[in-house]
């Protein structure tokens, strides 16, 4: 009930400032913000709407149930911002939505993922005709297929450059069966496959050791978070004062405290 309050007042404060001014241009600046997140990046933003009060910005966080309706919000205006998504994740979003979304520099931080299991230790244990869970969105696929490919376990497609999905796997030869699912599934499948392959957010989310992983990706820091907006607005003061608000000193210490690793600053 919280979440459907929450997203049903964004709503009507983004019709209502789009009834006053719909000139949402870089040259307009604003004092009264909406930001869209999931449970866990409203855990990350929160600690700074204090400090971003004092510099003139009043921060409403609206909760949304997944990634995808983070940007999804920001693109069409419903929300002013969003966090939640990595880079690569966002440009995918723009190319196959004609999205106009960019995220504001400097990137503060980054999230892996890694191969977990309930059953096995290591990657030879993983017996034959193993079931696998993978994230289905085409960004996410790639990064996992690439990470069970420097593991070891397949081959891919040297012939493409992006977008790898499971047809593009040329070697398999520990048979293994791959099931496809949204990305906040696969911690949940844990109890009924071999390994899934998990972002260290959902596993933390669920309660589990995220540093439990059988293998982990070896590319985090290209995959950097951040606030993404419009692109017309990303040299607002708004967007910066914001971007700058991720790498305050109580965002630090509230993702040290509350994710003890999870997330990695990039500086």
């Amino acid at each position: 009930m919280r979440k459907i309050v929450l997203l049903t007042l964004s709503i009507f404060f983004a019709a209502l400032i789009a009834g006053c001014d719909n000139n949402k241009s870089a040259e307009t600046d604003k004092s009264a913000l909406t930001v869209a997140c999931t449970e866990i990046t409203e855990t990350i933003l929160s600690p700074a709407l204090p400090l971003l009060k004092e510099q003139g910005l009043n921060v409403k966080l609206v909760i949304v149930d997944n990634n995808v309706n983070v940007i999804q919000a920001v693109n069409d205006g419903s929300v002013d911002a969003g966090l939640g998504v990595h880079i690569k994740f966002m440009e995918n979003f723009n190319t196959k939505n004609n999205g106009k979304l960019t995220m504001v520099k400097p990137y503060p931080f980054t999230t892996g993922i890694g191969l977990y299991s309930e059953r096995y230790k290591n990657i030879a244990d993983l017996p034959q005709g193993a079931t696998i869970a993978i994230m289905n969105d085409a960004m996410n696929m790639d990064r996992g297929l690439r990470m069970l490919q420097d593991a070891g376990l397949i081959k891919l497609n040297g012939n493409k450059n992006s977008d790898l999905n499971l047809l593009d796997i040329t070697e398999n030869t520990k048979d293994l069966h791959f099931i496809d699912m949204d990305q906040i599934q696969t911690v949940r499948a844990l109890p009924d496959v071999d390994a899934a392959v998990v972002f260290f957010t959902h596993m933390r989310n669920a309660n589990k050791d995220f540093r439990s992983y059988i293998v982990r990706d070896g590319d985090a820091k290209d995959f950097p978070m951040g606030l993404v907006v419009l692109q017309s607005n990303v040299d607002a003061g708004w967007a910066k004062t914001l971007a700058e608000g991720l790498r305050s000193a109580p965002v630090r210490e509230g993702i040290k405290t509350n994710f003890d690793g999870v997330f990695e600053y990039l500086d």
